[in-house]
């Protein structure tokens, strides 16, 4: 069965890192009746619940098929299905994307003004309080 969460970046370093084909516990926000699974961003003061779980497909809108987002650090690397590598600013200017061209980072001409992702799991465990 497939088990679908929605990631949407607070930015700022608040958000987890999520890779295609890693079994491992996450966080999310506590679901509402009838509420989409959320990753927890720590964003909100809200209560939060973790799984163990392991992730088959990351997708976007406009991007396609993704996989692995990083969000260590400052600019969150998002490598797509193709290879490519993009770099988006998580703190000055959250959003604005970097290209990975000619072995430097160069402006995108890319815009996207939503940045929530579609992430897939093969299997979740049990939602369990975080205390």
């Amino acid at each position: 069965m497939t088990i679908n969460a929605l990631w949407i970046p607070a930015w700022y370093e608040l958000d987890p890192s999520i890779v295609v084909g890693v079994t491992e516990e996450f966080i999310f926000h506590k679901p509402t009746t009838n509420g989409a699974l959320r990753f927890y961003s720590g964003a909100e003061n809200i209560d939060a619940v973790r799984a163990t779980g392991a992730i088959s497909s990351i997708y976007h809108a406009v991007l396609g098929d993704i996989e692995s987002v990083d969000a260590q650090g400052l600019d969150y690397t998002i490598v797509l299905k193709d290879g490519r590598r993009l770099l988006v600013n998580a703190e000055e200017d959250p959003g604005l994307i970097y290209e990975w061209v000619d072995d430097s980072w160069q402006p995108s001409e890319m815009t996207i003004s939503d940045w929530q992702l579609e992430v897939k799991f093969t299997s979740l465990s049990l939602l369990t309080s975080v205390d």
